[in-house]
This record gives C-alpha cells, sequence and structure tokens, in this order.
C-alpha cells in the first residue's frame, strides 16, 4: 500500500536576513543621495559663487545631479540583488559603487578648485 502524497513541494523561501540586508544597502545609497542633494541645496544658499560667476550653481547642479544618479543606482542595484537572491542566483555585478564614487570625486575636485581660487584672489 502507498502512503498518501503530502502538499506539493514549494521552493524555499529565500532568508529574510539577505533581504533584509539588500534593504539597509539601499537605505545606505539613500543616505548618501540625501547628503549629496543636502550639500547641493547648502551650496545655493551659502556659497553664491565660489569667486567666479556661476561657481556655486554649477557645484550645486551637480551635486543635485549627483544625488539623483545615487538613488537611482542604489534602486536599481537593490532590485537586482533582490531578485537574484529570490532566484537563488549569485548577486550581479555592479560598477554603481565605481561612478558615483568618480563622480563625487570629480565634484569634490572641481569645488577644491573653486575654493582654491577663491583663497589666491583674497
Amino acid at each position: 500500500m502507498s502512503s498518501p502524497a503530502g502538499p506539493p513541494a514549494h521552493p524555499p523561501h529565500p532568508d529574510y536576513r539577505f533581504s533584509l540586508a539588500n534593504e539597509r544597502t539601499l537605505l545606505a545609497w539613500l543616505r548618501t543621495a540625501l547628503a549629496l542633494v543636502a550639500g547641493g541645496v547648502a551650496m545655493t544658499q551659502f556659497v553664491p559663487d565660489l569667486g567666479i560667476p556661476g561657481g556655486g550653481p554649477v557645484v550645486s547642479v551637480g551635486l543635485l545631479l549627483g544625488g539623483l544618479v545615487t538613488a537611482l543606482a542604489g534602486h536599481r542595484r537593490y532590485v537586482r540583488n533582490e531578485r537574484a537572491i529570490v532566484a537563488d542566483q549569485p548577486l550581479p555585478v555592479s560598477a554603481a559603487a565605481a561612478w558615483v564614487t568618480g563622480l563625487v570625486a570629480v565634484l569634490v575636485l572641481a569645488l577644491l578648485v573653486l575654493v582654491v581660487a577663491e583663497v589666491l584672489r583674497g
């Protein structure tokens, strides 16, 4: 006599810790994006020119765009990682961190040049 068949086997659910860690990483990206946006807003309020006409607004726009790019890149990374976690696949490689790091480095260099120019003008 055969035993009755049990309920159909469901694929195992991914460990919630991985999804929660992925969510915390997204929140870190969003905090970074908000910091860049706050820096852009502060530049427009407190440093209008930086010694050359339009210097402050140029850096402000760069910071604001950097915040936008960082938020979008973080969300894209979150979605891709979540799909991989659910499918029990390796996490996809992402160049987003390198791009955001490069963007911030360029903005810092531009700001450094403008500040040094302002100091030299006295």
